[in-house]
C-alpha cells in the first residue's frame, strides 16, 4: 500500500511540475480557445447588417434644402396663380424669389442637384434600393409627379394614368398620408417624409 501511495504521489507532483514549466503561450493559446465563443458571439450580438446600417441612415430627417426642392416642383406644377401665391407664402423669401426668377430648366437642374446632394454623403449605393420618390401635382386632373433615382422629374401623373410598375406603391402611400411631403419607394419599403422632415418607414406587407 505505502508503495501505490507513493507512485501516486510521485504522478501528481509531475503533473504539477508540467503545469508549472509548461509555456505561457500554450496556456494563453487555451485560455482563448476557451473563451472564444464567447467573444465571437458578442461580437454577432452587437454587429449590425448592411440593411440595418442603410435604415439607420435614411430614418435621419431630411434637410431643409431637400424638403425645398419639393417646393420647387410644387412651381412647376402649379397653374393657378392663387396656388402659386400660397406655395411662396409657405417659403421663406428668398428661395420664393430664387424659384420665381428661374427658368423650367434651371428649375429642373436645381431639383436635380439639390436631390442627389441630399444622399451623396451616404455610404450606400441609393441608386441600387430607390426606385423613385412620389410627391403632390398641383396641375389640373393630375393626383402626383415622380422623380427618378437620379433626381429627374419623371412627369406629372393623371388621376387615372398609371405609374411606373415600380412606384405605384408610392401612390398608394401617398393616398394613405395625402398630407406628407413626398414618399421616397424602395425595392422593400416606402419612407414617407413628412411636413416637418421626419420619416416613417412602411413596409411593403403594410401597403395593400
Amino acid at each position: 500500500m505505502m508503495g501505490q501511495e507513493k507512485d501516486l504521489l510521485a504522478k501528481q507532483n509531475n503533473l504539477q511540475d508540467m503545469k508549472q514549466h509548461q509555456p505561457k503561450e500554450q496556456l494563453q493559446d487555451k485560455r482563448s480557445e476557451q473563451t472564444s465563443p464567447i467573444s465571437s458571439k458578442k461580437q454577432f450580438l452587437f454587429s449590425f447588417s448592411e440593411e440595418q446600417k442603410i435604415d439607420k441612415e435614411l430614418k435621419k430627417p431630411r434637410s431643409r434644402a431637400y424638403m425645398e426642392l419639393f417646393d420647387a416642383i410644387d412651381m412647376l406644377s402649379a397653374t393657378d396663380e392663387e396656388i402659386i401665391e400660397q406655395l411662396k407664402a409657405n417659403m421663406d423669401e428668398d428661395t420664393a424669389d430664387e424659384f420665381s426668377n428661374m427658368t423650367t430648366e434651371e428649375l429642373l437642374e436645381e431639383i436635380r442637384a439639390c436631390f442627389q446632394e441630399e444622399f451623396e454623403n451616404l455610404e450606400i449605393e441609393l441608386e441600387s434600393i430607390l426606385c423613385g420618390v412620389v410627391s403632390k401635382c398641383y396641375i389640373e386632373g393630375c393626383d402626383c409627379h415622380a422623380i427618378s433615382p437620379e433626381g429627374r422629374l419623371i412627369d406629372h401623373f393623371k388621376e387615372d394614368q398609371e405609374l411606373p410598375e415600380e412606384l405605384e406603391k408610392g401612390r398608394i402611400v401617398y393616398k394613405m398620408y395625402p398630407q406628407c411631403r413626398c414618399v421616397e419607394v424602395y425595392n422593400d419599403c416606402c419612407r414617407v417624409i413628412d411636413t416637418d422632415s421626419s420619416v416613417i418607414r412602411i413596409s411593403d406587407d403594410e401597403i395593400s
